[in-house]
């Protein structure tokens, strides 16, 4: 076999990811199963999120000699870069989260940081683009001035009109110092935030439940809150099954496997069934779960999945699931999740409708204008984005069809 595709090189990634130490092949072994192009393997690590990851793996169980001594070493680059960088991010978001604690206002840290600390073995596995940040709605206005004594900027939108917002669309605000410093902010005010519409579950998110199972902890040194280990898992099927991530990354992957591992002694399992279902993400967790357990064995109970498995599948939905399949992890494959969601004709059709034409408010944001008097050639932008997205799963639709 010939590692000179992206799929035969997503085989071995695959491999030293998520498979047993023991299961693995000895370097000889390897050597005759693959010819690698190593610099396209580092390449690919670092664009799925994993490079850290299977470092640290590595590392751990001593097979240092599975890879080539150069590939490892620039595999140990990236993970000690990717820790410098986590560590002066640290020492900024400290003196942030201090002063939105000394002012009162509850923060829950999301994803990023929070996961690095309180669920990956190390700080320098999970790299991040920028730190989330939940606080409640009313808080916002406060935290905005906190955030500007720090010289912090919004820069998509601004605190008066982003809250106002339509529900099921962006809850959030992307805050940035001018001197370009390391530490990119995420404030959200809810858990769903997208520029395709959410409605059909955002509205059914109790925000206050989510605040009142929030766990106290430290990150970053700092007293915060967490999600709850059930809340959290369900943001993170919800997070990785977003139309702008569908599972396009490996690091979705191994942020649900590793938080599972994390909690696995404090799951109420009857407690998440229950959360997902009354936030209707029942068929999120699902299908998230289902990707997941592709992979690798997930601390889960036995029978869960039939749990939570939809009486019947939609076309789309059974797409989907072939694209992940067929390791086709595809931007904006998950829609058809979120069409599989809106019920009738009329709602389906007023749902194609919203995504192609959102409320201008969050076209502009999304776009990080405040203000564009040129509204429509970028609506037109975005239909030749849909449509591109379409199209690319022609072939593959095909196929399932013929199967089903």
């Amino acid at each position: 076999m010939r590692c000179n595709t992206n799929q035969d090189c997503n085989k071995l990634i695959l491999s030293l990811l998520f498979d047993s130490p023991k299961s693995r092949p000895d370097r000889d072994d390897a050597g005759r199963r693959f010819q690698v192009d190593w610099d396209h393997f580092v390449k690919t690590t670092v664009q799925e999120g994993v490079a850290g990851t299977i470092f640290h793996r590595l590392r751990k169980h001593g097979l240092h000699g599975l890879l080539p001594p150069r590939t490892f070493d620039t595999l140990s680059e990236e993970y000690y870069r990717n820790l410098r960088r986590n560590l002066s991010i640290i020492g900024e978001l400290r003196g942030i989260l201090t002063l939105i604690k000394e002012s009162g206002i509850p923060c829950i840290v999301l994803k990023g940081i929070a996961l690095a600390e309180q669920v990956y073995p190390s700080i320098a596995i999970r790299g991040m683009s920028d730190v989330d940040i939940l606080v409640k709605r009313n808080d916002i206005a406060a935290l905005d001035c906190i955030l500007s004594s720090r010289g912090y900027a919004c820069i998509d939108s601004s605190p008066p009109a982003a809250v106002h917002n339509p529900p099921g669309y962006l809850a959030s605000l992307e805050y940035r110092k001018q001197d370009d410093s390391t530490l990119n902010l995420h404030v959200h005010w809810h858990i769903v935030n997208s520029s395709v519409p959410a409605a059909m579950f955002a509205e059914r998110i109790d925000m206050e439940r989510i605040w009142d199972k929030a766990i106290p902890v430290k990150v970053s040194d700092a007293d915060v809150y967490v999600l709850s280990p059930e809340h959290l898992i369900i943001y993170l099927c919800e997070h990785a099954l977003r139309v702008g991530h569908s599972f396009d990354r490996l690091m979705l992957v191994c942020d649900i496997l590793y938080a599972l591992d994390a909690f696995k002694e404090r799951i109420d399992w009857d407690f998440l069934i229950e959360e997902s279902r009354r936030f209707n993400l029942d068929r999120f967790v699902f299908f998230a779960l289902l990707i997941v357990g592709r992979y690798s064995d997930m601390n889960i109970p036995a029978g869960f999945l039939d749990r939570l498995k939809p009486s019947r599948l939609t076309l789309g939905e059974r797409l989907f699931l072939a694209l992940q399949t067929n390791n086709r992890r595809l931007r904006g494959s998950s829609y058809f999740l979120y069409l599989a969601m809106n019920k009738t004709i009329s709602d389906k059709i007023l749902f194609l409708f919203r995504t192609a034409f959102p409320p201008r408010q969050i076209f502009l944001q999304r776009l990080r204008m405040q203000n564009d008097g040129s509204a429509g050639l970028h609506y037109l932008s975005r239909l030749r984005e849909i449509l591109s997205h379409i199209f690319s799963l022609f072939p593959l639709e095909n196929k399932v069809l013929k199967k089903s």
